[in-house]
């Protein structure tokens, strides 16, 4: 017998007491051994197999390696190679290898054995197979099942000995709910109700209330975005500005509907493609956008086009998978049945984007569209509404008006005289740094029709770009003394003149601005202000007989992302009698006589006359009417946003395996692939289009075994800090095992039989006695179970950064409540943005939001820098949305306490309290009354005597260290931009203050219990 086999032999013994111990389960106990220690050499991975032996099938496991020779025989441990060569003493032959770093414990050892012993059976990932809803089971007697969660952790429970814990404090509880619902405390007006309140339902009233809060919908939306990747910039090279604070928006707004989960999936992933799509489909459609992308000089089209669909499908995985299939780009899954080719058959889906593979610097990368917010658009249709009206009136019947027209119409034809000047519309050409989303012309112009904004975006782009002016014009460059500036923003109009002549533009800007005409400076102003209804600035300019090209170049200021829209650009046309100058369109309904005109042409004769020839006073009033409507109607459209969307090519792209994962090496042997799904899941559903939309419709199919759970999970996650699956962004065969299958598989099903009613199932949790447990740790049930893992106590952990931010504001009274909108920039250290600044970047220099309303709005709002993220969040652990996080990290470091305690936001918060508490109370209140509100305001309950005296003893000290260092305590109260009461002594605040930031960093205060 072999010297490994004889050890072998001799430690079984060892193990046999261990082989009287419970049942074991392949899925559970057996697998997840064999996944981390031996499945990387011995797994899926065909190419990097070692030895050609596979342990994750079953059937490969038990083959004859050689004569003789089993690394399984079922049955039978002592006679398997692979016992052997785990129990062995001679390095040389050990498994794992000594040089893996990797090695089993006794205990993993003799789990292995005692599987084989009992015939190696095997199991499907119990995450492959599609869940079924169990039958509850039979909670032990005095247990409380208020919701059918608590069943199953009851009788989980039951089997550790240990019963449920007792029902949180009331206070605690309530602010449990108002923190994991909306990401805000009470109020403690809010308690107070609440535990006045001695009805049996008076918990679920406060629940159904927070449910229906739309600050509900702001918190959910905040953890979605960390899955979905979000940022207010690019994230490489340069990181511009990226515009796409509607899809923020669309999410809120999603969750506050309680748009159904399918919905909310379909059209994220697919809104495009739905039949006549909505506005908010398109939008959501961003979620596909929101990867980091570039516009760097060196960088490749192909590559990173091809990065940025590899992210797509990454973080698909991620999301609604929760598989790493990231991990398949190269080569085969090492343990997950992914291969290569089932990666770039899902690549196939989503790789056909109508829009080019780099940024372009530009804040609205193509695909994308404008999007009005729902505000605007009312706005926008009242104003066209009022415009339709007065067109109405300018176009009366008017038997006198009609004859004058006819009088100037006839000498105009007779006289065989051309127009003396035609002129096309103004258009967008490229090339841009930006776009000319700030023009317009007028919705009563000379052309009879306005630039449309509410028309696709891109389709217009691509039609000015094909035109090229001439290159003297547009050399790139700009004048020495407009560097730094937003340029390259081009407006091109064709003029023909009849004979050599002179007309005049005019060019009106809210905002300083310079124009560059045909290539020379003819105006500047980017250093002075200037208002809308300024007089417009007129330029001459000299026309050539035959057709003459106008390229205006317009220079707004930049400095950020956002200053070029202080901008609002309005080009006029100076078309009036004096001039002669005539739209092309009516120059040719005047060559004809008016029987031969057009009905078309009759009206833009009649629209012409009456805007510019005739000297009737009323006409004029109504066309200053128009001319004022329409300002307003220009520069509210100068404020539009746009978006990042998806839209797919006219026909899709072929995709191929890359080998080794290069972009530029396609498997041609094996041909383009077809869009399929993963092979050992279903495939998609019959009639399912072969796009992003099937694919969409396969995730929420009820045959799907992955999505359902995989989201229920997230939710658990949400509220019990961890999930039932703890690894929530691995659901594979190196995930971990549930610590409650039957639950886990029972809230999938209920979620999608419920219609995929996600506050149904927010609901069902918060209600559940097993969520309203005490957090204290009870002896016995610590023992039984340490990490909480089955739920012998209430859920507490540390609160995250954004709610951490939020709720001092909020507590200070600070917090400004405004739903939706850009991102904001709230106070930062100077020179934040400095370490990644990039020359020609318009996020080079960082700057505060000089509102202060814009500072102290929620976290989620706050502008997300991808290469310099905000620090007040990073270092709480929120990630840098570089790509998608759907578990967040928990830290405890000493940094945290530093910026929790000296942070200019979070000291200001601290001021604020204490101005809050002094405001509220008699200017002689004894410093206990004080110091028990301020507590109370934090806590949500009243000091104990110690507490109080340790509270007091803290402000007497500080008072004393002020009155005798007035210049500190000026300095301290001077923080932040709240101004402070010029009644209160200014050592008493600061005192106070000192107080306050004391109990905003109390544990209690920063962890949900």
């Amino acid at each position: 017998m072999k010297p490994h086999a004889i050890a072998a032999v001799l430690l079984w013994g060892a193990f046999a007491e261990a082989a009287s111990l419970g049942q074991l389960q392949y899925s559970r106990d057996v697998r997840p051994i064999l996944a981390d220690k031996c499945f990387a050499c011995h797994g899926p991975d065909e190419a990097n197999r070692a030895a050609d032996l596979r342990l994750d099938v079953r059937d490969a496991a038990i083959e004859q390696l050689r004569q003789g020779v089993h690394a399984i025989t079922p049955g039978d441990a002592a006679a398997s190679e692979l016992v052997a060569r785990i129990n062995t003493s001679d390095a040389a032959l050990r498994m794992p290898p000594v040089d893996s770093g990797k090695s089993l414990t006794p205990e993993e050892q003799a789990t292995l054995a005692r599987w084989i012993d009992a015939g190696a059976p095997y199991q499907d990932h119990w995450a492959f197979v599609a869940p079924v809803r169990p039958t509850l089971p039979v909670a032990p007697a005095g247990a409380v099942v208020d919701t059918p969660i608590d069943a199953f952790i009851v009788a989980g429970l039951a089997e550790l000995g240990c019963g449920q814990a007792p029902v949180a404090d009331r206070r605690k509880l309530i602010r449990r709910a108002y923190l994991d619902i909306i990401g805000l405390p009470p109020t403690p007006d809010e308690v107070a109700e609440f535990l006045a309140d001695k009805r049996e339902d008076a918990y679920e009233r406060v629940v159904d209330r927070l449910l229906d809060s739309p600050r509900y919908g702001e918190h959910m939306a905040r953890q979605w975005l960390d899955a979905a990747r979000y940022g207010d910039t690019h994230g490489l090279h340069l990181d511009n500005y990226r515009e796409m604070w509607r899809y923020r928006d669309w999410v809120i707004e999603a969750f506050n509907q309680n748009l159904s989960w399918d919905e909310f999936v379909v059209k994220q992933l697919a809104g495009d493609l739905l039949p006549n799509p909505t506005l908010d489909d398109i939008i959501a459609t961003g979620f596909n956008r929101c990867h980091v992308s570039t516009s760097e000089g060196g960088s490749i089209d192909a590559e990173v086009e091809v990065r940025n669909v590899v992210d797509r499908v990454s973080t698909t995985g991620s999301v609604f998978l929760g598989l790493t299939m990231g991990c398949a780009v190269c080569h085969d899954h090492k343990y997950d049945p992914i291969s290569q080719q089932d990666f770039y058959a899902s690549y196939a889906f989503f790789n056909s984007i109508d829009g080019p593979a780099m940024d372009q610097n530009a804040r609205d990368t193509a695909p994308s569209i404008f999007a009005p917010t729902r505000a605007q658009s009312a706005a926008i249709e009242r104003l066209r509404g009022e415009i339709r009206e007065l067109e109405q009136r300018l176009l009366r019947d008017d038997e006198v008006l009609e004859q004058e027209q006819r009088d100037w119409a006839e000498s105009l034809r007779e006289s065989g005289d051309a127009p003396p000047v035609t002129a096309s519309v103004w258009s967008e050409v490229g090339p841009f740094f930006g776009p000319m989303r700030y023009l317009t012309s007028q919705d009563f112009g000379p052309e009879g029709a306005a630039v449309d904004l509410s028309a696709d975006y891109d389709a217009r782009r691509a039609k000015r770009a094909a035109w090229r002016p001439h290159p003297e014009w547009i050399d790139g460059r700009v004048h020495e003394d407009l560097a730094g500036r937003v340029a390259l923003n081009y407006l091109h109009r064709e003029v023909t003149a009849a004979e050599p002549t002179k007309v005049v533009a005019r060019f009106r800007v809210r905002g300083g601005f310079a124009v560059l005409l045909n290539g020379k400076r003819i105006h500047n102003t980017l250093k002075k202000e200037g208002a809308l209804d300024s007089p417009p600035v007129e330029v001459s300019l000299d026309l050539k007989e035959g057709a003459n090209e106008l390229l205006v170049k317009l220079v707004t200021p930049g400095g950020d992302e956002g200053s070029d829209r202080t901008a609002a650009f309005v080009l006029e046309w100076a078309d009036d009698a004096r001039v002669g100058a005539l739209p092309s369109g009516v120059a040719a309904a005047l060559a004809v006589t008016e029987s031969e005109r057009t009905p078309e042409q009759r009206l833009a004769v009649r629209r012409h006359y009456r805007l510019a020839v005739s000297q009737d006073v009323g006409l004029q009033r109504t066309v200053e009417q128009m001319r004022e409507v329409a300002n307003q109607l220009a520069q509210l459209r100068s404020d539009i946003p746009t978006t990042l969307v998806m839209r797919e090519t006219d026909q899709p792209k072929p995709a191929y395996v890359l080998l080794r994962g290069q972009y530029d090496a396609p498997d041609e042997q094996r041909g383009p692939l077809s869009r399929t799904v993963p092979g050992f899941l279903p495939p998609l559903p019959a009639g399912a289009p072969a796009n992003r939309l099937g694919y969409a419709q396969w995730l929420i199919s009820p045959e799907h075994p992955l999505h359902a759970r995989v989201t229920v999970n997230r939710l658990w996650q949400q509220f019990f800090g961890i999930g039932i699956v703890e690894t929530a962004d691995d659901f594979g065969i190196q995930g971990a095992y549930p610590s409650h299958p039957e639950l886990l598989d029972w809230l999938a099903v209920e979620f999608r039989e419920s219609g995929w009613d996600l506050r149904h199932m927010i609901r069902m949790i918060v209600l559940s006695r097993t969520y309203r447990q005490s957090s204290d740790a009870r002896p016995e049930a610590a023992q039984a179970d340490p990490g909480n893992r089955l739920l012998a106590r209430g859920p507490r952990r540390r609160l995250d950064a954004e709610v951490i931010r939020d709720q001092s504001l909020a507590i200070s009274g600070q917090l400004v409540h405004e739903l939706g909108g850009p991102s904001v920039k709230p106070p930062q250290p100077d020179g934040l943005w400095k370490a990644v600044a990039y020359t020609g970047s318009n996020t080079n220099l960082f700057k505060a939001d000089s509102s202060p309303r814009a500072g102290r709005r929620r976290s989620l709002y706050t502008f997300w820098k991808r290469t310099a993220p905000p620090p007040q969040m990073t270092i709480l652990d929120a990630p840098s949305r570089e790509s998608c996080t759907v578990r967040r990290e928990r830290t405890n470091t000493p940094l945290q306490a530093l910026l929790l305690m000296n942070e200019d936001q979070f000291v200001e918060a601290a001021r604020a309290l204490a101005e809050r508490c002094l405001a509220e109370q008699p200017r002689d209140a004894a410093p206990q009354t004080v110091a028990a509100e301020l507590f109370e305001l934090a806590t949500l309950r009243p000091p104990t005597s110690d507490e109080s005296a340790t509270l007091v003893g803290l402000y007497e000290r500080s008072h004393e260290r002020y009155a005798a260092d007035p210049e500190a305590a000026s300095e301290l109260v001077a923080t932040g931009t709240t101004p402070r009461r010029a009644e209160v002594n200014a050592e008493v605040v600061a005192a106070w203050t000192l107080v306050a930031n004391t109990v905003l960093n109390l544990d209690e205060v920063l962890v949900n219990e």
